[in-house]
């Protein structure tokens, strides 16, 4: 029989994850995927948790780096290696299917929780008998500068379909970094996957707590999904599809449809802000642009400044208008911005 730091190193079995996961509050899943460098600072944050009524199950996503070796020699770190690199949502959502706790939260194995999150997330969603606890984010640039995502100050707890229309409008962005109790929801094969995770779990949901501290540090890195333009912008959009039925399912047609509408133009505004920082791949850039101009409409521009939104219309407008002078205005505003953050 191997003992638990061989288990740990060479992987539990789903069998055993279960039976072990079953044993306290909240199991953190940490997806992985060679990350050796930053791996560390995230076990760290973990082990420095104000609870010890949580498990860790790191997910190794196939890396060329034997990752589980970092798992400190504490039998509540577990490791899972899957068989082959098969992407996040893969990897989420067998994690999913192999633990047994009342609560979970993903952590990427290049991000920190403050020392209480756990504890508070946990405390707050048990007290207010919700499903899910969402909290905003402290984004790390590169560079070190921080920023922290816009997050309404709204009563707590609310109703899920609430919840769901501020995150539609706009009002409060977070994505699956939040302690939710596991259900049947599943993360779809997008690049952007945690946006349909997101919508679906809240319409699976009854109730939605909110904790307004920022207690998970989301460090961007020069090679992310979110810091670059890349050809998988596009499922940007797509990912879109994944949510038609969680609409229908919380909505009535036609606010499902108005919601679907505004969240189109809000991935729009998103994939043209992403082509005016891009220096990097100019042909990318022209085809983002065209295509989001082809599909831009006044309707979208009106509902924006309909929803408080009137940054992001004006941003659509200008697109549509001229890519050369959306280009130009979004470096001045870029500019801006650090002066002011100096």
């Amino acid at each position: 029989m191997r003992n638990d730091r061989t288990e740990q190193i060479h992987g539990y079995t789903p069998d055993d994850i279960a039976r072990l996961t079953e044993e306290f509050a909240v199991t953190v899943i940490v997806p992985a995927y060679n990350c050796a460098d930053t791996l560390p600072r995230t076990l760290e944050s973990l082990l420095a948790q104000s609870s010890d009524d949580f498990a860790v199950l790191v997910v190794d996503d196939g890396s060329d780096e034997d990752l589980l070796e970092l798992l400190p020699s504490d039998r509540r770190f577990l490791g899972y290696r899957m068989p082959e690199n098969r992407g996040y949502a893969a990897v989420t959502n067998q994690a999913l299917d192999m633990i047994r706790s009342p609560w979970t939260i993903f952590v990427d194995g290049d991000d920190t929780l403050a020392p209480d999150c756990l504890e508070v997330l946990q405390t707050r969603g048990q007290a207010e008998g919700s499903d899910v606890v969402v909290l905003p984010l402290t984004i790390i640039e590169p560079s070190g500068k921080t920023s922290i995502g816009p997050f309404a100050t709204v009563k707590s707890p609310l109703p899920a379909k609430d919840a769901l229309d501020l995150f539609v409008a706009g009002r409060l962005i977070f994505n699956q970094h939040l302690l939710f109790r596991p259900n049947h929801v599943r993360a779809k094969k997008n690049t952007y996957s945690d946006l349909s995770f997101t919508v679906n779990l809240l319409s699976s949901a009854e109730q939605v707590s909110f904790e307004n501290r920022p207690l998970y540090n989301y460090f961007l890195h020069e090679g992310s999904v979110t810091a670059q333009l890349r050809p998988t912008v596009w499922d940007m959009f797509s990912v879109l599809d994944d949510v038609e039925d969680a609409l229908s399912q919380i909505y009535s047609p036609s606010e499902a449809s108005a919601a679907l509408n505004r969240m189109r133009w809000m991935q729009m505004s998103y994939m043209v802000s992403k082509a005016a920082g891009d220096t990097r791949s100019p042909m990318l850039r022209s085809e983002v642009y065209a295509w989001c101009r082809s599909k831009v409409r006044l309707s979208h521009v009106v509902d924006a400044m309909r929803a408080r939104q009137a940054g992001k219309g004006l941003s659509l407008a200008l697109a549509r208008l001229s890519p050369s002078l959306h280009g130009h205005a979004y470096q001045l505003r870029t500019r801006l911005k650090s002066s002011s953050r100096e």
